[in-house]
């Protein structure tokens, strides 16, 4: 009986963890997650038995399976005299156990797989049968190399060739569909002097920290460039959750879909990294760590542009300090890199809502946040999980299938934009990247033969904001203007766009980017802070001459989330406001317009943000206002 009780301890000690803890010194193991939403479309069913795994749950959407390491000094590794991670030499190994699969065509067993390192790969792997068959590729990997052990966790669990060929869809390759990690890896060895030196440099009047984007970092694997991934599709049950198939006709799924992210710290000073409810670091006496999140736009043939999309707030952890040669943890060193595949930036443990965070300063609310609700300083034993958690749009970018269609919106484009929000960052707006992604529907195949599955192709990467390309994308004739909003409480960015219309009248469009200005009030002090309100901007207005007409007052918030401003003309201006609607948070795009028979003039636009207004340069219909000449005086005689 008493084994029988530490067994049930352990296994809801291991249904609570978060990918990356580690295990008891000594332990070699592998554990897989298997992302159910995206396995069943393509007609793969993971079998609930598994030949022998230490443990099987699930969280979210995520069947997590462990399997012992049969001998963990196989794939031997090598590392420097500081014990730093250098490379996977070539070899692999055997696990007892394995994963049991379903096809259309039969079954695949792959107990007794191996984990083999990929090609040439530094550390990329891929998951093997008995007889030495490739059917997943791993990748994205973070080392942890420590005390003589090596661990790669957080990797991505993608489909293989063979398993794509199998499938009868070899352009499946490379589809995610989960995650690993394997931990106590043994047979390292050293094979060169520790020659980086990486000294802790914090953001000071003179060190600047300077996160930058990247869409591919120097040294990843075959180099192969950072792309968009779609978890999973589903449509409401009627019970509060998305359990139904998205087929070849509906429009009402939800799809949820984020980044690859890698960066490169591009300044001279060091950024914090740790993992939250790790032990309080310098430089900021706390868990401090930056945050991913990402937004989805669609810009219409007809140059409207909307947000259609925004995703929770992914908690960044580790860090793999790539070509500087600084050994991977909790620091980003100047000149550094790091990435983060999709499985962790989907994974449940890692995802809370936006509004735990002051963007400006980088702050998190620990205190009554979804992951410690009491305030105890320790993660709570439900580890965040939500209702419906897979689709919940507090942690997930979750898109409605009619905003992706391609027939719905004949000559659209579509566009990802993420960053990190990144403590002390000289420069944020480097720090956004933005991917032009081609959405396509496609059919799926297995139990249910009506479920299809959602793609992103990636056609395009820039840094900057979405704005940006917004207004570089403006037919000819027409007027831009990009103005910053610079605040002790944050920034925004307007971008106006004025079009001459065929009937001599002009069409104004403002597209507002909070970046990161809200009106945050917070009790306690880190670790210990609380976030009491963070609130964005409330009230948006531009100038109107009292004799122009203005015609089609219009207003887009975030699509499917029921947010309208109303918009009203009054003696001089054009004024919308939230009334008891959302405010316009940070991370978001509002687009505010309208017509008017008077063209663009300089001028000012207003935001409202509590009893405070800023202002932004913009575009107005105003007649031209020029001084009457002065009356000449009378000759003399």
């Amino acid at each position: 009986m008493r084994d029988c009780a530490r067994r049930f301890v352990r296994c809801v000690a291991l249904l609570l963890a978060a990918p990356g803890v580690a295990l008891p010194a000594g332990a070699a193991e592998t554990t897989l997650w298997f992302n159910r939403g995206a396995l069943a479309p393509l007609g793969i069913e993971l079998s609930d038995t598994c030949g022998g795994c230490a443990d099987s749950a699930v969280r979210a959407d995520y069947r997590e399976q462990r399997f012992s390491v049969v001998d963990p000094a196989t794939l031997r590794w090598r590392h420097d005299d500081a014990g730093r991670f250098g490379a996977l030499d070539d070899g692999s190994v055997r696990h007892r156990g394995g994963p049991q699969l379903r096809l259309p065509d039969g079954g695949l067993d792959l107990r007794g797989f191996a984990l083999r390192r990929r090609g040439s790969a530094r550390m990329g792997l891929e998951l093997v049968d008995a007889a030495g068959t490739a059917w997943f590729a791993l990748d994205h990997a973070h080392a942890y190399a420590d005390d003589g052990a090596l661990s790669l966790r957080h990797m991505d669990l993608r489909l293989g060739a063979a398993l794509a060929r199998r499938l009868g869809q070899p352009e499946w390759s490379g589809l995610l569909v989960g995650g690993a990690q394997v931990e106590g890896l043994g047979g390292g060895r050293s094979h060169a002097k520790a020659t980086a030196v990486c000294p802790l440099q914090w953001p000071s009047a003179t060190r600047r920290a300077d996160v930058e984007m990247l869409r591919l970092a120097v040294n990843w694997e075959e180099r192969e460039p950072d792309g968009v991934n779609s978890y999973r599709c589903g449509r409401s049950d009627g019970l509060g959750a998305h359990t139904r198939v998205c087929t070849a006709d509906s429009d009402d799924g939800l799809v949820v879909l984020a980044p690859d992210a890698s960066l490169r710290n591009a300044g001279d000073a060091s950024v914090a990294w740790y993992a939250k409810f790790s032990a309080p670091a310098p430089p900021y006496a706390n868990d401090q760590h930056p945050f991913l999140v990402w937004n989805l736009y669609r810009l219409d043939a007809d140059g409207r542009l909307r947000q259609i999309g925004a995703s929770g707030a992914k908690h960044a952890f580790h860090t793999i300090n790539a070509v500087c040669g600084c050994g991977e943890g909790n620091v980003l060193y100047p000149g550094c890199e790091d990435t983060y595949g999709g499985f962790s930036n989907d994974f449940p443990t890692g995802l809370a809502p936006r509004r735990e965070i002051v963007p400006f300063t980088a702050q998190w609310g620990r205190c009554g946040s979804m992951y410690d609700k009491d305030c105890d300083g320790r993660r709570d034993a439900d580890d965040g999980l939500l209702p419906d958690d897979a689709y919940n749009r507090a942690k997930r970018l979750a898109v409605r299938e009619s905003e992706l269609l391609p027939a719905r919106h004949p000559g659209a484009r579509w566009f990802l934009e993420y960053w990190y929000v990144v403590r002390d960052d000289a420069d944020p707006w480097n720090n956004l990247g933005l991917l032009q992604v081609v959405p396509q529907k496609v059919r799926g195949q297995g139990a249910d033969p009506n479920a299809w599955v959602w793609r992103f192709d990636v056609a395009d990467f820039r840094r900057g904001s979405v704005l940006d390309r917004w207004l570089g994308l403006a037919p000819a004739g027409g007027w831009q203007r990009r103005s910053l909003v610079a605040t002790p409480q944050g920034r925004a960015l307007l971008a106006t766009r004025v079009t001459p219309l065929a009937d001599g009248r002009y069409a104004y469009d403002y597209a507002l980017f909070n970046l990161d200005l809200t009106l945050a009030r917070t009790s306690g002090h880190e670790p210990n802070l609380r976030v009491e309100q963070n609130l964005g901007i409330e009230r948006f207005s531009v100038f109107a001459d009292p004799h122009a007409q203005i015609d089609r007052i219009d207003f887009d918030g975030v699509a499917d989330t029921g947010t309208a401003w109303s918009g009203e003309r009054s003696a001089d201006r054009v004024a919308w406001t939230r009334g008891s609607g959302a405010a316009l948070d940070w991370g978001l795009t509002f687009r505010f317009g309208f017509v008017s028979d008077l063209g663009p003039r300089d001028s000012t636009a207003h935001l409202g943000i509590g009893e405070a207004i800023r202002h932004a340069a913009t575009f107005a219909p105003l007649h031209d206002v020029r001084p009457r000449p002065r009356a000449r005086p009378p000759a003399q005689p």
